[in-house]
């Protein structure tokens, strides 16, 4: 699965001046704007079919969407309630491959909480055993009334397990696998403009490293840019998406020994009874989420509000949870594709719309990237009239070497800034964000090579 580091192509700051100086004269068959997930994820799928496509994002990669989640590879428990049941099934296969063949994929365990205060414990327990029916193990799962029940309300929990990654390294991962077999990938490159040239789609972008504007030309155009997706459709003259709403979710991060729990954390908020999770992840505990509409997809800010809710949620579990023990925090912002003024019950799918020469992809998630690669590429396919592979696809052909990391990430990933490589190449700022100062003085020479932020 994966190639030996020897044999990766150089992908960096310099690279990455060396390609952009020959874009004006290229002309190419799929331009992809958006790096987060899903235009990676799309970028990857092009290179294992050897079509000739470019990826563009405005700021570095994974920096919207696709590092402001929850970091986790899910089936979707919650979504049973709502009946979504064939979303489950698919995002648990999902979960199943990624599990087997991404070595950034790992296992979780997660406690859910039953009692007056929590779920009741009878659905909890057929939602956990419909759970594993779609997995093909139909387990009854086991109950426990330890650890949690000094609380009132709480009466025990059951343990159910999922996966977990990092969001932005998954990102980066099919960022480079795309770049290693082909695809050309541009962080810092901010579509202005755009116009026709006979049967061709050209794009008039700013490349903010260099301060220079470049035209990339390309038979056809997919939109990936997740909360921003109605902004670019209107740079593409095409129509704005009515159903898309954008919804923000905040998560405040704590010391791992803080709350002392062996095993992720799912529970109802005492206020208003939404799902919470709280996960421990090296050296933090990340407690989460929020699920707020707003209007404005550039909206990170994180307020008082927000993180008093999620303090006040938690206080009935855990009663010494104080907002000044707080060592980080980050948000994040959710496209939604659906109606209702609940964005808790707006489904978390996908949807992808073909307005010809330019494809839009709505929504999606983490979990399920590979489907929407999948469903792009057979549009794509008849849209070029070729043959492709789709069959398992797409697969991360890269992984990073157990040693010497910031200098292989450095040379490989094509981080530009210090903070590309502190909160998306590997999140020191996230995960051990105590220890970021003294990350950056150890490192003080390989940095050197980035630009400060």
């Amino acid at each position: 699965m994966y190639l030996t580091n020897n044999k990766y192509r150089e992908f960096s700051l310099h690279t990455r001046n060396n390609d952009i100086k020959n874009i004006d004269s290229k002309t190419f068959d799929v331009a992809i704007i958006g790096g987060g997930i899903t235009g990676s994820g799309i970028a990857n799928i092009l290179s294992e079919n050897s079509i000739n496509a470019i990826l563009i994002e405005k700021n570095d990669f994974a920096s919207g969407t696709s590092s402001g989640s929850s970091k986790l590879i899910h089936g979707g428990l919650r979504y049973l309630s709502t009946g979504h049941i064939m979303l489950v099934r698919e995002l648990i296969k999902e979960r199943n491959y990624l599990l087997k063949n991404v070595n950034i994929v790992k296992k979780i365990k997660f406690d859910v909480l039953t009692g007056k205060s929590q779920w009741n414990k009878h659905e909890i327990k057929f939602g956990l055993f419909l759970y594993s029916m779609l997995e093909n193990k139909f387990k009854m799962p086991e109950f426990s009334n330890g650890n949690y029940t000094e609380n009132i309300g709480i009466d025990g929990y059951f343990t159910y397990e999922d996966a977990m990654t990092d969001d932005s390294t998954m990102v980066i991962y099919n960022i480079a696998s795309a770049y290693n077999n082909g695809v050309l990938c541009f962080n810092y490159l901010e579509l202005l403009d755009f116009k026709k040239d006979n049967d061709y789609s050209v794009l008039i972008c700013f490349d903010k490293i260099n301060k220079k504007y470049i035209t990339i030309k390309a038979r056809l155009i997919i939109n990936c840019t997740g909360p921003w997706a109605n902004r670019v459709n209107k740079v593409l003259k095409l129509p704005e998406n009515s159903e898309m709403k954008l919804s923000k979710g905040i998560h405040i991060i704590f010391n791992k020994d803080y709350f002392n729990i062996k095993n992720a954390l799912v529970f109802r908020s005492s206020i208003d009874k939404r799902q919470l999770f709280l996960i421990p992840r090296d050296h933090v505990c990340i407690l989460g989420t929020t699920d707020k509409f707003i209007d404005n997809p550039d909206d990170f800010s994180i307020n008082d509000n927000d993180i008093e809710y999620l303090i006040n949620s938690t206080k009935k579990i855990f009663t010494f949870i104080d907002k000044k023990d707080i060592i980080a925090s980050y948000s994040g912002i959710r496209p939604l594709i659906g109606k209702g003024s609940d964005p808790g019950k707006i489904s978390r799918d996908f949807k992808i719309i073909d307005y010809g020469n330019i494809i839009t992809v709505f929504g999606g998630k983490l979990t399920d990237y590979r489907v929407a690669a999948r469903k792009a590429l057979k549009i794509i396919k008849n849209r070029l009239k070729i043959d492709v592979k789709i069959r398992n696809m797409p697969y991360i052909n890269y992984s990073r070497p157990d040693k010497d990391q910031v200098e292989f990430i450095i040379s490989h990933e094509c981080p530009v800034y210090v903070n590309d490589l502190l909160r998306r190449r590997l999140p020191v700022l996230i995960y051990d964000p105590g220890n970021a100062e003294n990350f950056k003085k150890e490192n003080i020479d390989k940095l050197s090579r980035l630009v400060s932020d």
